[in-house]
């Protein structure tokens, strides 16, 4: 997991610890934070006498998560810190000491303190990344980065309102299933599981805004080798193992012959079609995947067996932020996929295209100009 270097800090232009200019310093917001601790062990503990522990530790989770989102790491992490001592201290037995009769508290005093650094860690990567795209973006015209920057903060609302909580949340309820007596070895590795899962894809959130950002800026080269279609298949599949993890995946190549293009753009644009193919098809279902070489370089289809694609969506696919009325009300996501699909194929001199299958289900595939080993040994031997 990426945190900003401090040569980063250096070229985005901004001192690495000091605050911005108009802006609370570190030193402001940890009191701030910890004033929010300490009212909360006062409100809940002394005034309500709440003594159910997963609400208190919910309500101080979410104000690691609100120090996270607006302050530096280390701001986070202390506040993170301070609440695992006042929940301790103040609502785990015996109260008001350091000590823990019940051995299971301790592992919720270490669930409690994972998920809110993990949490936090994400937060501040978020934050650097985002800092990382508008300074890509400062390259830009003024007019070009103002409409830029106003879609980048869309797309960023939308995370936190729906994308970044439903994880979260998740996180936080499978951490607290793991405190359970009666949890067998069996329900503990799947709710681990469940915990893995979702920060890899709060991981990917991230990643695709990143993306988003350096295709808009152009900040994206093309390194153009030779590879086999089979090993960009198999790379695509490991980057969303775990969204393929409840389908079928069936791989046909026709010639698995080298070509030469850049492998990681075409892979990572081919993750992406794998992971919107099993965001909308039935669990177990097959997703297929047929790839073929020919005289003008590599084609790719990949064919699921949902509902389809309603007629009034494929012209809008692959504009930014796009999601149809059936993809709002399926799935989580911010529209970004298929639009970044489509800029990282533009590198290359590809394209992208959708159309539904005969008998069901969506197609969508994907065509990159590149060199073909074979052709060119038949050439060169005529």
């Amino acid at each position: 997991m990426s945190t900003l270097k401090p040569s980063d800090a250096a070229r985005l232009g901004k001192p690495s610890d000091a605050a911005r200019p108009g802006q609370p310093s570190d030193t402001a917001r940890l009191l701030g934070a910890l004033a929010a601790v300490a009212a909360v062990a006062l409100v809940l503990g002394e005034w309500l006498r709440v003594s159910n522990a997963s609400i208190v530790s919910t309500t101080y989770l979410l104000i690691v998560l609100l120090v996270a989102a607006t302050s530096r790491l280390r701001v986070a992490v202390a506040t993170s810190l301070a609440s695992v001592l006042c929940l301790n201290f103040f609502f785990l037995p015996p109260i008001r000491t350091l000590t823990i009769e019940d051995p299971q508290n301790w592992f919720a005093l270490f669930a409690f303190l994972a998920v809110s650094l993990i949490a936090s860690n994400l937060s501040a990567v978020a934050r650097a990344r985002t800092e990382e795209a508008v300074a890509l973006l400062e390259e830009r015209k003024a007019g070009e980065l103002t409409r830029q920057s106003e879609q980048l903060k869309t797309a960023l609302l939308a995370s936190i309102s729906h994308d970044l909580r439903t994880p979260l949340t998740a996180i936080r309820v499978a951490a607290s299933n793991l405190k359970a007596s009666d949890f067998s070895r069996d329900d503990s590795l799947e709710q681990s599981d469940l915990i893995l899962t979702e920060v890899e894809r709060l991981n990917r959130l991230f990643a695709g805004l990143l993306e988003m950002a350096r295709i808009d800026a152009g900040g994206i080269a093309r390194d153009s080798r030779w590879t086999h279609p089979s090993e960009i298949i198999a790379a695509a599949r490991d980057q969303v193992e775990r969204a393929l993890a409840g389908h079928r995946v069936t791989v046909a190549i026709e010639p698995d012959v080298p070509v030469r293009l850049d492998p990681r753009l075409t892979a990572t644009a081919l993750a992406h079609l794998l992971e919107n193919a099993a965001q909308y098809s039935p669990p177990g279902s097959s997703v297929d995947v047929r790839a073929r070489v020919g005289g003008d370089g590599l084609v790719v289809e990949v064919r699921d067996h949902g509902s389809g694609i309603a007629p009034a969506d494929l012209p809008h696919l692959f504009q930014r932020f796009y999601r149809g009325d059936a993809a709002k009300a399926r799935t989580s996501g911010t529209g970004m996929g298929l639009w970044i699909v489509r800029g990282l194929l533009a590198v290359e001199g590809g394209r992208v295209w959708a159309e539904n299958a005969e008998d069901g289900g969506a197609q969508f595939t994907i065509a990159v100009p590149a060199a073909v080993q074979q052709l060119q040994a038949a050439e060169s031997s005529a």
